[in-house]
């Protein structure tokens, strides 16, 4: 088994050695000893009769069990271990993936390859995990080489938004085991962390400056724009900002803001352009010094309207407050149909459709009883006490009939759906009741109206936040063609079954989806959490230092025999100190008897 000391400083104590060698070689003066006769003179060791000096080297016990007790010393002040077992020692790192982390990215490797590899160079193998702290964040690298870890994270993006990493270490607590070592990389100091991770933060403050928001208003006939833009430092800055729209860019203008001030630029939209970008000058941290704009525009809707004269208002004044919903004309195929059910003379209703109930004759009773909805998510929140209907035969209902609104034991709203249907069954004369004025009733419309708008195949122009899920109608037939998303840089690929997992792009710019000749998206992903782009409270610090020991601890045995070996210091020490002392004693006792 391979040997490490625990505390290399143990070594000083060889200093020992040359000392004692030292004092060895100075010699004291020798004594006079008067004697009447040459042959009663003991035989002693020649001395130096000049005083202390130094002489060859004499070779005697204390001598040597001083010399061992220093080496015994040594020994154990380096504290020798050995490894416990022939298994790689494991190091988990869990690297804040939050936007924050791209303003120190390179300070990020600095810091890792300086102090990650030598908390385990004393033992044998390691092996190196690396995964971001989001909780569904990927796995970097997993290896044993330190070299291809920070190759790995040369090419790594941080992008998230802020967000708890507890998920992703607890994930690398498993990973790492009870005895593995758990780093959690950041740009700031967490209040704490969960499951004996230890902390290496590499931030500091920096003066950023960058959009925070913007709002578009496409009522009048040239949309316009307006957006804002702060300054997160403790001191006042300046930037430069220029629109680009179609390969052309303005002048540059500046922008002065007070220390956490934040002020709007407002504008309009070139003519016969849709899309223009903000950029702002250049800073540490680039993620918000762009915003990509372009004008909204919802999915087209066709509608139909089978309504009868009583509804005629109801129906113009609901199409009049969508957007990019007209009315069908011509051959076309409408998307919805507002229709309405008279008791008396009930028709079928179209596929796709709202429909209102009109007796047309004015009903005399009201329903009574308490109102209760449903726990659906087209009437959640929504208040409908203030409903005064009246009592009308019901329109038929069906078994896969879903009511989302109650009065006493009537069902007062339907869900039908079902094949190729999908309805909302307005089941109370609606012309007779004061429907119209309740919020609830409109909200509920729109609704539904966002539910079949939502699930169309078509166009849709919007902007989103960076890596935002795309919620997408797609044709997912066995013969349906690929999603592909595409930003000008790269390409996304992914079968129509996946298309739930389909995100707006990690970097900010302009994106489009399609399927097949058919475009199902043309957007822009902007930045848009302002927690990460505040930076008062990035700093560094580190926990670092103390693990080398531990992980040592952790996977070595100490000397089993330490005991012993303190047991032989002391025998040595007690040793010398005898020998010592039996020299002195003769060298001070009578050497011989003076004679007349």
């Amino acid at each position: 088994m391979p040997i490490l000391f625990a505390n290399p400083a143990g070594f000083w104590a060889l200093l020992g050695i040359p000392v004692i060698l030292l004092i060895h070689l100075l010699q004291r003066e020798s004594k006079r000893l008067p004697i009447s006769t040459l042959f009663l003179l003991e035989n002693i060791d020649r001395e130096s009769i000049q005083g202390r000096k130094i002489e060859r080297l004499r070779n005697s016990i204390p001598l040597w069990l001083q010399l061992l007790a220093v080496l015994v010393l040594t020994w154990l002040l380096t504290e020798p271990r050995w490894s416990a077992s022939r298994t790689a020692t494991r190091v988990v790192l869990v690297v804040d993936s939050s936007a924050s982390m791209s303003a120190f990215h390179d300070r990020l490797i600095e810091e890792i390859e300086s102090k990650v590899p030598p908390l385990t160079e004393t033992l044998g193998t390691t092996e190196y995990t690396c995964i971001e702290s989001h909780e569904s964040g990927n796995q970097l690298y997993r290896g044993t080489s330190v070299s291809e870890l920070i190759e790995q994270l040369r090419d790594w993006t941080p992008a998230r938004s802020a967000h708890s990493p507890e998920t992703a270490l607890r994930t690398g607590r498993s990973l790492a085991g009870s005895e593995g070592t758990l780093i959690f990389v950041s740009d700031h100091v967490p209040e704490t962390l969960p499951f004996a991770a230890s902390l290496l933060s590499v931030g500091e403050p920096i003066e950023n400056v960058g959009f925070t928001g913007f709002q578009i208003d496409n009522s009048e006939e040239v949309a316009s724009w307006e957006v804002s833009i702060k300054n997160y430092s403790d001191t006042p800055q300046t930037r430069r900002w220029v629109l680009a729209s179609g390969g052309t860019r303005t002048e540059p203008r500046e922008i002065s803001l007070n220390a956490g001030e934040t002020r709007s630029l407002k504008g309009k939209f070139p003519q016969s352009r849709d899309r223009i970008s903000l950029v702002l000058e250049d800073d540490e941290f680039s993620r918000d010094d762009q915003l990509f704009l372009v004008v909204p525009e919802p999915k087209p809707l066709l509608l139909a309207q089978a309504a009868s004269p009583d509804t005629d208002a109801l129906v113009r004044s609901l199409v009049d407050s969508l957007e990019n919903a007209p009315l069908a004309t011509g051959d076309q195929t409408p998307d919805l149909a507002f229709a309405s059910y008279n008791p008396l003379d009930p028709q079928p209703f179209p596929a796709v459709s709202i429909v209102f109930l009109n007796q047309k004759a004015v009903p005399q009773q009201f329903l009574k009883g308490s109102i209760v909805s449903a726990n659906h998510p087209l009437v959640s929140g929504l208040d409908w006490q203030g409903l005064i209907a009246r009592v009308t035969p019901a329109i038929p209902p069906k078994e896969e009939d879903v009511a989302l609104l109650w009065q006493g034991d009537r069902p007062l709203v339907l869900l039908r759906e079902k094949g190729g249907q999908r309805q909302l069954l307005f089941n109370f004369d609606v012309p007779h009741s004061n429907a119209e004025r309740l919020p609830a009733f409109i909200v509920l419309i729109h609704r539904f109206i966002h539910r079949v708008r939502n699930d169309k195949v078509a166009l849709e122009v919007r902007n989103t936040e960076l890596s935002e899920p795309l919620s997408l109608a797609v044709d997912r037939g066995a013969e349906a063609s690929d999603l592909i998303l595409s930003t000008g840089e790269e390409t996304q690929t992914l079968a129509p079954k996946r298309a739930s997992s389909l995100r707006s792009p990690r970097a900010p710019g302009f994106f489009e989806v399609r399927q097949g000749d058919q475009p199902l998206l043309r957007g822009t992903a902007n930045f848009a959490d302002t927690r990460e782009a505040d930076f008062s409270e990035a700093t560094s610090n580190s926990t670092l230092d103390k693990l080398p020991k531990k992980i040592t601890e952790q996977h070595t045995v100490s000397d089993p025999w330490w005991q012993i070996w303190v047991i032989a210091l002391l025998a040595l020490a007690l040793g010398a100190w005898f020998f010592l002392s039996k020299t002195n004693r003769r060298e001070t006792s009578p050497q011989g008897t003076q004679h007349a």
